[in-house]
């Protein structure tokens, strides 16, 4: 099992470099990257390190985008280029593949946050040469870490379902992140809505700087975490070689 999952992963870091995905992943991670280096910048390099609102927004912001560029070529990708049906007459099982193709996704998405972190501290470092060195609180460094894997779980999961059903790669790259974009993107016009006004933002900020705050956001990794199982539980029963040769024929 080890050594075909091993297989796997050679096979689709291939895919990765040889194929369209590469061409996204460097410029989406690009964009991330000068984001992660413009925040610690206008913040003036010590605020980077203790507001741990851009932190958490960079830890699901960038995994979701990189595993959603890169999970729905996993089925999608394969039909299109007619190399389907070649994997799936391989002496591979079906959680071989399946499991090979999401941990891959996931672990791309997920290793990008520790080194835009990484490159965002040195950034903030050097801003503020008088106070450095500067690192993370470790157990926000943390809870970004976690907060990051939960989301590429939840953007891969997500994804391998869309790329089941897409006809193309593009079409499951568009489904995959416009279905996590949206509601986001909500939100975020609820909270720009909410702070216009000034005494509400301070309230909200004196929260956030509270302990109620941290167990919301534990209670909510909690939640998230049940909803990556029954989401991967869901995609093990899905995925399922005889489906998936007569979708291509």
């Amino acid at each position: 099992m080890t050594g075909d999952l091993r297989t796997m992963f050679w096979k689709e870091w291939r895919s990765l470099i040889g194929g369209r995905a590469r061409r996204q992943v460097v410029l989406t991670g690009g964009m991330l990257a000068i984001w992660a280096i413009w925040f610690p910048v206008q913040m003036g390099g010590r605020d980077w390190f203790s507001d741990p609102v851009p932190l958490g927004i960079l830890g699901v912001v960038l995994p979701m985008v990189i595993v959603g560029i890169v999970v729905p070529d996993a089925i999608a990708g394969e039909r299109e280029r007619h190399t389907l049906s070649t994997l799936l007459a391989s002496r591979l099982t079906d959680r071989t593949i399946l499991y090979g193709k999401l941990v891959f996704a996931v672990a791309i998405g997920w290793l990008s946050a520790p080194v835009v972190l990484g490159v965002a501290a040195v950034v903030a470092n050097i801003t503020a040469p008088e106070a450095a060195p500067l690192f993370y609180d470790p157990a926000v460094l943390a809870g970004v870490l976690v907060l990051a894997l939960l989301v590429a779980v939840l953007t891969g999961a997500i994804g391998i379902f869309v790329s089941l059903r897409a006809g193309t790669a593009q079409e499951a790259q568009q489904m995959t992140l416009l279905g996590l974009m949206v509601p986001m993107m909500l939100a975020g016009f609820g909270a720009t809505a909410l702070f216009m006004n000034r005494e509400v933002a301070g309230d909200v900020i004196d929260f956030l700087g509270g302990a109620e705050a941290r167990l919301l956001v534990l209670a909510a990794m909690v939640l998230l975490a049940v909803i990556d199982g029954a989401l991967l539980m869901a995609a093990d029963r899905r995925f399922r070689r005889g489906r998936l040769i007569a979708r291509s024929s």
